[in-house]
């Protein structure tokens, strides 16, 4: 009984599928062209307008200088006397 019941309803799914898709039309409207026409042809002269503007960036701008290894072994030795002190 359950089965013969699913089978129906997964029958009846389809069914109203494929009524709901047989009236569709496949043609845009006109106007929705026209649209998007308008909409691709502005986003290709913005494209055109940034990449003649625009300019690759290359590496990482940072004017960070790190210190010489010894201060940084200095410091890393100050820290660690730092927190032994602490206990």
């Amino acid at each position: 009984m359950c089965r013969q019941l699913l089978t129906a309803l997964v029958v009846g799914v389809i069914f109203v599928g494929a009524l709901e898709m047989g009236g569709a039309e496949g043609k845009p409207d006109p106007t929705q062209l026209a649209a998007m026409a308008d909409a691709l042809k502005y986003l290709q002269e913005l494209d055109k307008y940034y990449s003649q503007v625009s300019r690759p960036r290359f590496g990482k701008r940072s004017e960070m200088v790190l210190p010489p290894g010894d201060a940084l072994m200095e410091a890393s030795e100050r820290l660690l006397e730092t927190l032994a002190r602490r206990r």
